[in-house]
């Protein structure tokens, strides 16, 4: 009996750790229907120390990657010229590669960029991430506060 209760145990944790990775990846919302409520929205603003080094010329991008991923987006909204604070919202249709939804687990961040050209920061260049990094695509009330320079 004890046997019994300790293999029903251990197939429980493995079900819920299972739940969790599929979570993790995005994999666990196969009830969805295809461009079903991927969006993610908020809010962008900026750390008073840094607010002198934006200029009119900025470029504000809203990124969005999976957490432990690739480097390279999942979606992208770019904002030109931006007053802050600055409400934002991605969906699909901001997704960078056909095919893929903005669904699972992801990280959310912005970056003020000088050139206004899409990559990796250059000096110059201010970001934020969202405090609660990873979140849940879906979520609607996203707070960034870009408080770093490069």
């Amino acid at each position: 009996m004890a046997n019994n209760i300790v293999r029903v145990i251990g197939m429980a944790g493995g079900v819920i750790a299972l739940a969790g990775v599929a979570a993790w990846l995005g994999l666990a919302h196969g009830c969805e229907k295809p461009g079903g409520n991927g969006v993610i929205a908020g809010r962008v603003s900026i750390a008073p120390e840094l607010a002198a080094q934006v200029s009119p010329t900025d470029v504000l991008f809203v990124i969005v990657r999976r957490p432990q991923g690739a480097p390279r987006p999942l979606a992208v909204k770019r904002i030109d010229r931006p007053q802050f604070p600055v409400s934002f919202e991605l969906t699909n249709a901001d997704v960078m590669a056909e095919g893929s939804e903005l669904r699972g687990m992801v990280d959310v961040l912005a970056r003020l960029d000088k050139d206004g050209l899409a990559g990796p920061p250059q000096p110059g260049d201010l970001e934020g991430r969202y405090e609660k990094n990873p979140t849940l695509a879906g979520s609607k009330e996203v707070e960034i506060t870009i408080d770093k320079a490069y």
